[in-house]
């Protein structure tokens, strides 16, 4: 899709003929709930029962990982946005579920295109290899239990009391199921 069709898609949405109440929101989510899931394009809020604006928070980053950003959103939405529940969902087919040689063939394709050397994007990225860079990873669910289990522990996050679980979605079938906790 190009920019112009880009642009005509943005102008039809904002002429939709329906009422919504936008100036009635505030920045607290009405479910007290921040989701961290993948930045997958077929992840839409529906997958998560949301209809409206306002019920919830999503934060998005590849492979549903907490990062050093996505820390940042969680900390600002529990300890100034009130949430209280964070939802981590991955699915099936992620592309984050890398090799580490498929992270070095990224890199490669990365450094080719921007005729930027390997180690100056690794540099770039500050990190020392390709999979320090991408954070890739082989079964999204213990991707997903390892996440939780992080944020629970983290030690920002955890004097919150907030409640941490974790999701897989199915895009094949469009099915979203609850990780049971792993037993220590």
């Amino acid at each position: 899709m190009d920019v112009y069709k880009l642009d005509e898609k943005f102008r039809i949405w904002q002429n939709i003929k329906f009422y919504f109440p936008y100036s009635e929101l505030t920045t607290q989510p009405q479910w007290r709930v921040a989701i961290l899931t993948c930045m997958d394009c077929r992840i839409i809020t529906s997958v998560f029962g949301i209809e409206e604006p306002g019920n919830a928070i999503i934060i998005r980053t590849a492979g549903a990982l907490l990062t050093f950003d996505s820390l940042r959103s969680l900390l600002i939405a529990i300890y100034e946005l009130n949430v209280n529940v964070i939802v981590v969902v991955g699915h099936t087919d992620c592309g984050a579920e890398m090799t580490k040689e498929y992270m070095t063939r990224l890199l490669a394709r990365i450094s080719k295109k921007t005729g930027i050397s390997g180690e100056k994007v690794l540099n770039l990225l500050s990190s020392s290899d390709s999979a320090d860079a991408f954070l890739g990873f082989n079964d999204v669910e213990v991707q997903i239990h390892q996440t939780v289990k992080t944020i629970q522990e983290h030690p920002l996050i955890s004097p919150a009391e907030v409640e941490v679980v974790g999701y897989i979605y199915d895009v094949s079938k469009g099915k979203l199921s609850k990780i049971q906790k792993k037993e220590r």
